[in-house]
């Protein structure tokens, strides 16, 4: 059943979600310009509406008592609001124990709607979209291709806000290289500081094969930053947070640990375990 419904074996689904109901309703990224990124690899394509359904019917097979769908897809959210909104419907035919609904997106994605859209949109079960700020630096960001600027971003979260429907980030640490990591760690906590996200979460950026950057790498033009580097970065980007309500966690600490708190309160936790990690494998 489940290969009969997904495309690859193996499903990217954010943390936050892991009890959601994964359904395939597309492939790749819109965008997909970003150099650094390996999961736009597959063309984008939106699957027809028969293939959707039919992934439906296997899905509610699969998951019969689910009451959370996640929508796969690099940026499922490109999909048009009147599309969604069917989807949502559709899936319930089959489903009807479900309540909400996220996907992935990107912010030209919000953009892209109106505001009587997203309101349409979370009124029918719309929960959530995981972003991907990448970085706040508008330098960086430019550098790597990713399509949009900060404030853009922050539009785009002020939309989401004013619709009632949370948003999850995504930082990736190292995005700026060794040339650029305190500009990259303080940018993007400026950024971050503007915005209201229920979760941030830093991953430690990996170098794929094929990918533009990692061809930057061979030809000298970016230095990737060292595991002990990065997660001095992630100290100074930590340092710099004010948000509030807010679960923070790095999955990629040292490619070993993951780091898990709540913003503010758990913040000088944080601070400390970084410290305890720097020290130790400082002289190790």
């Amino acid at each position: 059943m489940s290969q009969s419904i997904y495309t690859h074996d193996t499903i990217y689904i954010p943390p936050r979600e892991e009890g959601s109901a994964p359904l395939e309703v597309a492939l790749g990224c819109s965008w997909g310009q970003c150099t650094f990124c390996d999961f736009a690899r597959d063309a984008f394509r939106i699957l027809p509406r028969n293939k959707i359904l039919e992934n439906i019917e296997g899905l509610s097979r699969l998951f019969p008592d689910k009451e959370r769908v996640f929508f796969l897809g690099e940026n499922a959210f490109v999909l048009r609001a009147d599309v969604l909104l069917d989807l949502f419907a559709q899936v319930r035919k089959k489903m009807p124990s479900v309540e909400t609904f996220a996907m992935y997106a990107r912010a030209d994605d919000v953009l892209s709607k109106s505001a009587a859209e997203l309101e349409s949109l979370r009124i029918a079960g719309l929960d959530a979209l995981h972003i991907g700020v990448e970085s706040g630096s508008d330098s960086i960001l430019a550098e790597r291709k990713k399509g949009l600027t900060a404030q853009q971003m922050l539009e785009a979260f002020r939309l989401l806000e004013l619709a009632g429907i949370d948003y999850h980030l995504t930082v990736v640490l190292g995005l700026g290289g060794k040339a650029y990591s305190r500009l990259h760690a303080i940018e993007t906590a400026r950024l971050l500081n503007k915005t209201h996200p229920r979760s941030i979460w830093c991953l430690k950026l990996a170098i794929f094969d094929g990918t533009p950057l990692s061809r930057e790498c061979k030809a000298g033009t970016f230095a990737p930053m060292e595991p002990l580097d990065v997660l001095a970065e992630l100290r100074l980007l930590l340092q710099n947070l004010t948000v509030t309500d807010c679960i923070f966690e790095d999955t990629t600490v040292l490619d070993t640990y993951t780091l898990q708190g709540d913003l503010p309160g758990q913040k000088d936790l944080l601070l400390r375990a970084i410290d305890r990690l720097l020290s130790t494998h400082a002289v190790l």
